[in-house]
């Protein structure tokens, strides 16, 4: 197999042959893109956060790899000679509409201009240290991930890059050196996110603290030890979900998950494992017990002129007795004890132009207690149309039928999105 590692130099020769050759989206962080001198699409598949395997070796180093970018160095200094930073406004509207089981219908239209006025700064702090840094603002929610800070530190060890990983990121908690997007990180423009069992069992988890339950999106603070390389990642942390009003102080539930690289049917394939397990404590006392297992797949690949990608992913949180707070487990979503909940999603994303992408996919979550089985189906579709370089259009309309498993609601969203970035 191919090294996806790359050296400065080779990046800077990359990235100018992909100016030429590729056209730019405003899938991605243009922050990066002015300290590489990489078109967009160079290091995003089809859409942010999607990534090829340029993306990954630049991840892993640290986004520490310039192109021709003048650097201000000393004997303890190496950073890039201008700050790098991407400032996004987007303009929403929202219509959202909720059958309860009496059929009672709560219907919600929302003009959000602008939802997001996020200023990102992320690229090379040091030789051997990256970050990615978003600050978030506008008149939609920003409670729920808006803020997000991610450094890196990679070190090389022969074919191989040892690095350790802090966050406070509402990316999910795998995000300190997660390669797929399959989960957590799922979605990006075509709203897609929501479906995957990682986000709604692991993401919607934090916030849980003696059972009360906490918002998908929200931030999660996580430390990460890894190694990796063109083959993939290995990585162990903890993860500190965070805690209800008025209580501090959580500790590090233990996480591993490693994610393997390789060529499947003349696609880039990726599998993922991984596992966080551990008893939740609040200034030395048991608040529950986190368990949660979760598998992710994806394949990149082209038919013909068309590129498509294929993600699918399944989430699993067991039943606990362990905790002395209400809910067993804190992954399971408010329930009491003995409840566990699983669930899986799949997805398909087609370019079949460079400016057009299109995306369907499904997801199923199942909460079981010791009286019944509920159940949710999620269904999406959507589409982004670049109207021109960094400016585009996106509709997405997603449909849950929850059969009881929250208040036995119908819910259909539609969401039309208008993003430029610069």
């Amino acid at each position: 197999m191919k090294k996806a590692y790359v050296s400065a130099a080779a990046f800077a020769v990359v990235a100018a042959s992909s100016i030429a050759v590729a056209p730019t989206t405003s899938e991605a962080v243009p922050a990066f893109a002015r300290q590489t001198g990489a078109a967009c699409l160079s290091c995003h598949f089809q859409t942010f956060p999607a990534m090829t395997s340029m993306a990954r070796a630049f991840k892993m180093g640290a986004f520490t790899d310039v192109g021709d970018e003048a650097l201000v160095e000393d004997d303890n200094l190496s950073l890039p000679a201008v700050l790098n930073a991407t400032f996004v406004l987007r303009a929403q509207y929202d219509n959202s509409k909720t059958t309860a089981a009496n059929g009672t219908v709560t219907s919600t239209v929302t003009w959000k201009v602008p939802t997001d006025t996020n200023l990102i700064m992320a690229g090379r702090v040091g030789t051997n240290t990256g970050a990615f840094v978003e600050f978030g603002g506008g008149s939609g929610d920003t409670t729920t991930g808006a803020n997000n800070f991610q450094l890196i530190n990679s070190f090389d060890m022969g074919d191989y890059k040892l690095g350790f990983s802090i966050q406070n990121s509402g990316f999910g908690p795998t995000a300190g050196m997660e390669l797929m997007s399959a989960y957590g990180q799922n979605g990006g423009k075509l709203n897609g996110k929501g479906l995957t069992a990682f986000e709604n069992i692991v993401n919607a988890a934090q916030g849980n603290v003696a059972g009360a339950t906490g918002t998908p999106g929200a931030t999660t603070t996580a430390v990460t030890g890894w190694v990796g390389s063109d083959l993939g990642v290995i990585a162990a942390g903890g993860v500190a979900l965070d805690t209800a009003t008025g209580v501090t102080g959580p500790s590090f539930l233990p996480m591993v998950y490693g994610e393997l690289t390789t060529e499947l049917g003349g696609a880039e394939a990726i599998f993922a494992i991984g596992t966080i397990s551990g008893t939740q404590q609040v200034k030395g006392v048991v608040a529950g017990e986190g368990k949660v297992f979760w598998l992710g797949a994806q394949l990149q690949g082209e038919m013909g002129d068309m590129s498509y990608g294929l993600y699918a992913d399944y989430a699993n949180a067991p039943s606990s007795n362990k905790s002395t707070a209400a809910n067993g487990n804190l992954f399971v979503s408010g329930a009491a004890k003995n409840s566990k909940e699983d669930g899986y999603s799949l997805r398909l994303d087609l370019k079949p132009l460079h400016n057009f992408l299109i995306g369907v996919g499904f997801g199923a979550q199942k909460l079981t207690t010791a009286a019944a089985s509920t159940k949710q189906t999620m269904f999406n579709v959507a589409a982004t149309y670049e109207i021109y370089q960094n400016f585009e259009f996106s509709v997405s309309y997603d449909t849950a039928n929850n059969n009881g498993f929250v208040a036995n609601a119908k819910k259909k969203h539609l969401l039309l999105d208008l993003e430029g970035l610069f």
